[in-house]
């Protein structure tokens, strides 16, 4: 009742002009904004003199959650001219900078400037380290400060314990292959810790930003990322023979496929918004497909390992087509 009671409070408060007026659609999008009544005028081309600032910052950032780039930038520019000492415009059009422009060091250049505001910014460090590491090929050294100094003031954040959750889980392989097993452990479990706290803080997160660079739910890829990095602990602890600890991450990385299995869209939509959002996504196929692969490493589980392969591969997956003909199944 909560999630219809609240829509229906705002709507009632518009002026009844607005109200005899407005587009369902525009009423069902605006709910997302900060500022519905300005939205709702915005997004209804009405002049208003009374608009209020914010409904700018609210359109790009619908534009943006919505694929829309063009608008995004074109509005959130306008935003920012009017408010040049706004850190949440410059942190968004860094956002749209890196995942509809691809213009990196321009983003770069935003959220120093959304640091140069408010030093405090947690989320605004997650995302300079997230670019700096993962899209221009920064230090690891360089990356763990910013990622450090952002959790320190944010350590519940979903985004910042993602990103910092991401960055140790890449480095874990890289350790790997530089074969410092012990360090490259290490690093996989500090993956698990922030993973964690993803899933931990966010359960109702309706941030349009994190809503348009997670499309399938924050929640949901980093349960599918705990299942896949306790997987690669399993042969990591095997490989040191640690039998039993890497038994134990087996066991818990089967829950977590299976959890994110009962959390996931369906193939169709998630291959849909792969080909709109040019995202590569953990698809229902990619968990079936590695559900699959963990039953094999199991005991007596390979007539469930064929039944999740004979899903994935139904899918057009490639790889589970492949272990369904080499397990004979």
């Amino acid at each position: 009742m909560k999630k219809i009671c609240f829509p229906l409070l705002a709507f009632i408060a518009l002026p009844t002009a607005i109200q005899a007026n407005i587009d369902p659609k525009v009423a069902e999008i605006c709910m997302k904004a900060t500022d519905f009544q300005g939205c709702v005028e915005s997004m209804s081309g009405q002049k208003n003199n009374n608009l209020s600032i914010k409904s700018g910052y609210d359109e790009a950032l619908i534009a943006f959650e919505k694929g829309d780039s063009l608008k995004a930038i074109k509005s959130i520019n306008s935003y920012i001219k009017n408010n040049p000492n706004s850190k949440e415009g410059y942190l968004l059009r860094a956002f749209i900078k890196t995942y509809d422009l691809s213009e990196f060091d321009k983003a770069l250049e935003d959220v120093d400037k959304a640091i140069e505001i408010d030093e405090s910014y947690a989320i605004a460090y997650a995302l300079k380290a997230d670019i700096f590491y993962f899209d221009i090929g920064g230090s690891a050294s360089q990356t763990k400060k910013m990622l450090n100094k952002a959790y320190e003031l944010s350590p519940d954040n979903p985004y910042v314990n993602f990103v910092k959750g991401d960055f140790y889980y890449d480095n874990s392989f890289i350790l790997l292959d530089k074969d410092k097993k012990d360090l490259a452990i290490k690093s996989a479990e500090e993956a698990l810790i922030h993973f964690e706290k993803v899933v931990l803080n966010s359960q109702n997160n309706e941030d349009l930003i994190m809503k348009r660079i997670y499309p399938l739910g924050i929640n949901y890829t980093a349960t599918a990322l705990l299942g896949e990095a306790k997987f690669e602990l399993y042969f990591m602890y095997k490989d040191v023979n640690d039998r039993k600890t890497a038994k134990t991450y087996l066991e818990q990385a089967l829950t977590h496929y299976t959890t994110a299995i009962s959390m996931a869209p369906s193939q169709e939509k998630a291959e849909e918004i792969e080909l709109d959002r040019d995202f590569d996504l953990i698809t229902p196929a990619d968990l079936y497909t590695s559900r699959g692969n963990i039953y094999s490493w199991m005991n007596n589980k390979v007539k469930k390992a064929c039944s999740d392969w004979k899903i994935a591969k139904e899918y057009g997956d490639k790889d589970a087509q492949k272990n369904y003909r080499e397990f004979r199944c």
